[in-house]
């Protein structure tokens, strides 16, 4: 089963690798190759891309710019600070996904600051899709050991060593770190 942040889907992925559609005999790898993928490139990210409404504790920072961890995001709902709710007149949200303080600074604090707000895509943009397609067919492809370190915890794969074509396609939604 396809977990809910799927960037593709199985037919999508047979269509790009070349299997025949009627062919269900490898429908549960994909499946699991879509979901691991998908997870890897919102970890790669720093960011999460389905439609939803997120509530995020944030460290205020004693600056008046606050990251917040998803982009692409439709609307702030609210925004408290140690319990009490900021104006919206107060602050003004960057496309970069920067929540920005107009006339003051977010006060200093361990998750002192509370920002609900809705984020995510409808749909799956083209080229984050093909990413996740690409990935997957990196990852079927190849012998996993060659790009991977095996720890008690289980195969952890290295993003360095995946192609530089799903980097390219990942790079405009890559966040960085303030």
């Amino acid at each position: 089963m396809l977990s809910s942040n799927a960037l593709t889907d199985v037919i999508s992925v047979k269509k790009y690798l070349q299997i025949d559609p009627s062919d269900t005999s490898l429908d549960e790898q994909l499946e699991s190759l879509i979901n691991a993928c998908s997870t890897a490139i919102e970890n790669y990210c720093r960011q999460s891309f389905g439609q939803k409404e997120y509530t995020d504790e944030y460290d205020g920072t004693g600056t008046n710019s606050l990251l917040l961890a998803n982009t692409n995001i439709s609307s702030i709902i609210e925004v408290s600070i140690d319990g009490e709710i900021v104006d919206p007149s107060e602050y003004k949200l960057r496309k970069s996904g920067i929540l920005v303080r107009l006339k003051d600074v977010w006060p200093i604090g361990i998750l002192n600051v509370l920002v609900t707000y809705s984020a995510g895509f409808d749909q799956v943009p083209a080229d984050l899709e093909l990413a996740c397609k690409h990935l997957v067919n990196f990852y079927y492809k190849t012998d996993i050991s060659d790009y991977s370190t095996t720890f008690e915890s289980g195969v952890i794969v290295r993003p360095e060593a995946w192609p530089v074509q799903v980097k390219a396609l990942l790079a405009p939604y890559r966040r960085t770190l303030m």
